[in-house]
């Protein structure tokens, strides 16, 4: 096995903890809300922003910057397929574009749960079962994909046409 390949991997799994870190305190909140508060209007506000705030951030820094806290933490940077320049605007949409689409379709169905029940437990299980579905078997996707070809790229980098490049160099 290619060591060098295998640290970029370990990176990106480093990456992507370190930015669930940073979200953490959206739960927490989420938490609080769902207990002191039976309004809809403002349950249904949080859970928009609570499912767009971390694609908003992935897609504004993957454009800006090409990294997040995490890979920024990680030392490693998303660059176009060319590794010559920085991601578009586009790019980095279409890196996201299954979570966009992960998050629109749950929301939708979010606010047709809270037209339907009052029980606020049963309607938060019913979302995250819709939209945690998805996602698992994605990752189960992106993580098949990126083990199997030779620059450890995931399924939205073949997408997006980006490539996951190391910032520094190992002494």
């Amino acid at each position: 096995m290619d060591t060098e390949k295998y640290r970029t991997g370990l990176k990106r799994l480093w990456a992507a903890i370190v930015d669930g870190i940073v979200f953490m305190p959206l739960l927490l909140i989420e938490q609080w809300m769902y207990k002191t508060t039976d309004n809809t209007s403002t349950l249904f506000a949080w859970a928009t922003f609570v499912s767009f705030a971390p694609l908003f951030y992935s897609i504004v820094l993957h454009y800006k910057n090409g990294q997040t806290i995490g890979k920024w933490v990680a030392e490693v940077k998303v660059l176009d397929i060319s590794e010559a320049s920085k991601l578009t605007l586009r790019q980095a949409i279409y890196r996201d574009s299954f979570y966009l689409v992960v998050a629109f379709g749950g929301l939708i169905y979010y606010g047709f749960l809270l037209g339907r029940s009052d029980d606020k437990q049963s309607i938060l299980s019913d979302y995250y079962s819709f939209s945690d579905n998805p996602i698992f078997w994605w990752t189960l996707i992106e993580l098949i994909t990126m083990l199997t070809n030779s620059k450890r790229r995931a399924l939205h980098d073949f997408i997006a046409r980006s490539v996951v490049v190391r910032t520094k160099t190992s002494s």
